[in-house]
């Protein structure tokens, strides 16, 4: 995985929705389970957990749902990051605004 391939999200985002999904599944939820669970629509929980440019962030309240939903840590959701705060890891891309340069 690139982050070219994930220009909306930052690594740190993208392995949060991966570890969101792969909770979901292992608890057994449904994508309409899980989605009810959260306070979602199905259609809301696929873009929480999808890693493609078109997916939606992820918020505190969401997390701290989830860490009680899935009877997880939020360390464990978050996985292991770099000590190196002013990391890319932590950069959310953003995209230019406005007319392209000619």
């Amino acid at each position: 995985m690139t982050q070219d391939q994930f220009t909306k999200f930052s690594p740190i985002t993208v392995a949060v929705k991966k570890n969101v999904r792969l909770l979901r599944l292992n608890a057994g939820y449904s994508m309409n389970e899980g989605a009810r669970l959260l306070g979602v629509s199905r259609k809301q929980l696929e873009d929480i957990e999808t890693i493609r440019n078109y997916g939606c962030h992820l918020d505190l309240e969401l997390l701290a749902k989830m860490k009680v939903i899935y009877n997880t840590s939020l360390d464990e959701l978050v996985g292991e990051v770099p000590e190196d705060y002013y990391s890319d890891y932590y950069v959310r891309p953003r995209k230019r605004l406005g007319s392209k340069p000619r």
